[in-house]
């Protein structure tokens, strides 16, 4: 598909957003991250899903490491998290969660993902240490895991993450377990049971440690404002590459990180936006 022709797609689903509106039409994400060893995964992600427009960003952390977390992102609501059910159980009010993103690798982060899949009903972004975990200690329950499903569940690996999960190709685990999977690469793959899509924007700058948290933290507020699993992981692909793609002619390859990717995502919605706006036009709508 030509690039004009799918980022038009792309600009169709942008979420609608009204002027007499309020933060509550706009749906509420939980970001679920970070360890003392990864603190800079749960910022990364949290602060990328203010950029999407959704009404409200939650940051779960663990307590010890959550004073780290005053003031970074003023905009961001912080809370503890441990693995406790009775604080699982307040993650189900949310219309999206992230999970895994610097978690690090345990029983009790898969145990959590486990509980979440089988309990939450909204979308369900699953990420790096959410998924190595599974990998490591569900490895061979993920096919009576998934069937337990009550959430919109996408996971984000990269090649690496995802042939710890599994030896299946991205379309076959998608179909079969009824997920999305957003496989990261240089061309990333977005799968679900009814088919898949590619992503070729972006650039070798996003090959840089925290660049999938930006993703995730993106697929996360799309999602809580409204589209769908599916949806939001392509949409969310296609924004942060062409971030990427903007930010590269201020800065190089070279220099761009993964807090660049937020700061030049405004200027990716715009690219959209102007898109829709044209569409607009040519249809005679104001």
């Amino acid at each position: 598909m030509k690039e004009k022709q799918y980022a038009a797609e792309m600009a169709a689903l942008l979420p609608k957003r009204k002027r007499d509106s309020h933060k509550g039409c706009y749906g509420k994400a939980a970001i679920v991250a970070g360890s003392k060893e990864y603190t800079g995964a749960a910022y990364l992600a949290a602060a990328a899903c203010l950029r999407t427009g959704v009404g409200y960003t939650t940051l779960f952390v663990p307590e010890n490491i959550l004073p780290y977390y005053i003031l970074k992102a003023p905009e961001v609501l912080l809370k503890p998290f441990a693995f406790h059910r009775e604080l699982w159980e307040g993650l189900l009010a949310y219309d999206s969660i992230a999970y895994g993103m610097g978690m690090g690798v345990s029983e009790d982060v898969a145990r959590c993902a486990v509980w979440l899949i089988g309990h939450y009903e909204g979308k369900l972004i699953l990420d790096a240490d959410g998924l190595n975990s599974l990998a490591a200690f569900c490895g061979g329950e993920l096919t009576e895991i998934f069937a337990r499903k009550k959430c919109d569940v996408v996971i984000t690996p990269h090649i690496k993450e995802f042939s710890r999960l599994t030896g299946e190709d991205a379309s076959t685990f998608a179909k079969k377990h009824k997920i999305t999977v957003l496989l990261k690469s240089a061309v990333s793959v977005i799968a679900n049971e009814n088919g898949a899509a590619r992503n070729e924007t972006g650039n070798s700058g996003q090959a840089k440690a925290g660049t999938g948290d930006v993703l995730s933290g993106v697929i996360a507020g799309l999602c809580a404002t409204g589209l769908s699993g599916f949806d939001g992981a392509r949409l969310g692909a296609y924004l942060v590459g062409k971030a990427a793609e903007i930010a590269v002619k201020d800065i190089g390859e070279y220099s761009l990180v993964a807090t660049d990717l937020i700061s030049y995502m405004g200027r990716a919605f715009l690219y959209l936006t102007g898109i829709t706006e044209d569409t607009d036009k040519e249809r005679g709508e104001e």
